[in-house]
């Protein structure tokens, strides 16, 4: 009885250390993409008219981004980041980035939204 329950206790344990392996080089994988080239669109405030948008996206460090619309490098605070999303604050909006499906938002203080998708740049 008590052999088996020391079989069963190296089992478990050997299943803990692959899938805590497992997670940690997932999460290696994750944190080494950093850049990102992204395409989409700006919706006006009254959802009539579209215009398509690019920008580079760029994880800084813990604490900064910087998002290129085309015309400069425009510098934001992260204000929160978990498994699930980076949420950001510059002076002209509000930003939030999903780290699972690379979207990334961008609520204007004028009314406009902007939708994008990233791939990480190369």
């Amino acid at each position: 009885m008590i052999r088996r329950a020391m079989i069963v206790s190296a089992v478990l344990t050997l299943v803990l250390a692959i899938v805590s392996a497992k997670a940690l080089a997932a999460g290696n994988a994750q944190a080494k993409t950093t850049q990102f080239s992204c395409t989409g669109v700006k919706i006006e405030p009254a959802g009539l008219a579209q215009a398509p948008m690019t920008a580079k996206f760029n994880l800084v460090s813990e604490d900064k981004i910087a998002l290129n619309l085309g015309e400069r490098d425009i510098k934001g605070t992260v204000t929160s980041d978990n498994q699930i999303a980076l949420r950001f604050q510059t002076r002209d909006f509000a930003g939030e980035f999903f780290h699972y499906t690379n979207d990334l938002f961008l609520l204007y203080r004028s009314g406009h939204l902007a939708k994008l998708a990233c791939t990480p740049a190369q």
